[in-house]
C-alpha cells in the first residue's frame, strides 16, 4: 500500500515532520514499511525518505485503528479492503476488548508475581502495537496503580517486583534506540533514592520522538555532573529525578549546576505542590502526565538545538 503520488507538484516532506504529525516515531514508520509495506515513500537522491500529505492521512487511519485497539496487520487489511467495512466492529465493541483483556492478564501476571506470563505479554503487545502506544494504553497505567496501591496487602512488594521489570524492559529499549543516533541528545540521571521507573518511561516516550537520551546509572553527585557537562559540552539540556519531597539544599545545589552549566535542567520527581519553589531555582517542573512532560522537554531541545 502507498499514498504517494505521480504529481510532480505535491509537496512532500521528511520523515521527523510526519512523525512530528502523526506521533509515531521514525522507527516504527520505518518499520511499518519493512514489514507490511505500508508506506511506500519516495526517496532523495541520498536515499531520504520524503511522504505527501496521502501518506499523512494513511498513517493517521492508521493510528485510529491501532487505538481501538485493531492489530497493525489488520489495521493493513481493513485499509486495503479485504475486510468489507460492514464487518468491521464499532469502535465500542473493540477497543475495550483487546486492551482490556491486556490489562486484565497484566494485572494478574503482577498479582502472582508471574515474571514468564509479564515477559510473554510485553513480546506480544509489541508484536501488534508500537511501544508508545502500550505504554500509554497498557504499561504506564499500571504502574500508577500499582505505586498508588502500594499501601495494600503485598503492594510495596508488587509495586517492586512490577518496577524491577519495566525497568530492565526500558532500560534496554531505551539503549538500543541510541545506537547510532547523531540528534541532540539529553542527559538524564536520577539523583534520588527512588525507582527510576517513570524515569526510564520518560526516556522512552522522548526517543520516540526523536529526541536522543544519554543515560546515567548510580548516584552522580551535583560537582560530578557539573564536571560532566562543563568538560563535555555536549548536552545541550538536563533530565533529572529528585526526591519527592526535595529540601532547599538540593534545590540551590541544583540551582548552580543550572548556573554555571548554563544547560536548562528538567526536574521529575517532585509532585505540583513543588513547581512554583523550582522555578524560582530557574528549573523546569514537568507534569505529572509522562507524555505531556515529554512533548515539552522535546518543544524545549528542539528549539534550543535549532
Amino acid at each position: 500500500m502507498t499514498g504517494t503520488g505521480s504529481d510532480s507538484h505535491a509537496a512532500y516532506y521528511p520523515i521527523r515532520v510526519v512523525s512530528a504529525e502523526t506521533g509515531i516515531n521514525a522507527i516504527t514508520l520505518r518499520a511499518w514499511e519493512r514489514r507490511y509495506g505500508l508506506i511506500e515513500p519516495k526517496r532523495t537522491a541520498k536515499g531520504h525518505r520524503l511522504y505527501t500529505e496521502q501518506d499523512i492521512d494513511l498513517i493517521r487511519r492508521v493510528v485510529a485503528l491501532l487505538n481501538r485497539g485493531i492489530p497493525i496487520s489488520q489495521a493493513q487489511a481493513m485499509l486495503n479492503g479485504d475486510v468489507p467495512q460492514e464487518e468491521t466492529p464499532a469502535p465500542s465493541a473493540v477497543a475495550p476488548s483487546r486492551w482490556q483483556q491486556y490489562r486484565e492478564q497484566l494485572y494478574k501476571a503482577v498479582q502472582e508475581f508471574d515474571d514468564t506470563a509479564l515477559a510473554n505479554l510485553y513480546e506480544e503487545t509489541g508484536r501488534y502495537f508500537p511501544l508508545e502506544m502500550s505504554l500509554r494504553f497498557l504499561f504506564i497505567p499500571l504502574y500508577y496503580q500499582m505505586r498508588d496501591g502500594r499501601g495494600r496487602e503485598l503492594g510495596e512488594a508488587r509495586l517492586a517486583f512490577y518496577s524491577a521489570f519495566i525497568e530492565a524492559r526500558l532500560g534496554a529499549r531505551l539503549l538500543e534506540q541510541q545506537i547510532g543516533n547523531e540528534r541532540p541528545r539529553v542527559l538524564m540521571q536520577n539523583l534520588s533514592q527512588d525507582s527510576s521507573t517513570s524515569l526510564l518511561l520518560l526516556g522512552v516516550m522522548l526517543s520516540r520522538m526523536d529526541t536522543g537520551i544519554t543515560l546515567l546509572h548510580g548516584l552522580l553527585g551535583i560537582e560530578q555532573l557539573q564536571e560532566l557537562v562543563q568538560s563535555q559540552r555536549k548536552w545541550p539540556a538536563l533530565l533529572l529525578q529528585i526526591a519527592q519531597h526535595p529540601d532547599t539544599d538540593r534545590l540551590r545545589q541544583l540551582k548552580t549546576l543550572n548556573i554555571e552549566t548554563g544547560c536548562p535542567i528538567f526536574i521529575s520527581g517532585p509532585g505540583p505542590e513543588y513547581a512554583q519553589q523550582l522555578r524560582d531555582h530557574g528549573l523546569i517542573p514537568l507534569d505529572a502526565d509522562i507524555q505531556q512532560a515529554a512533548l515539552d522537554v522535546r518543544d524545549i531541545v528542539q528549539e534550543i538545538s535549532a
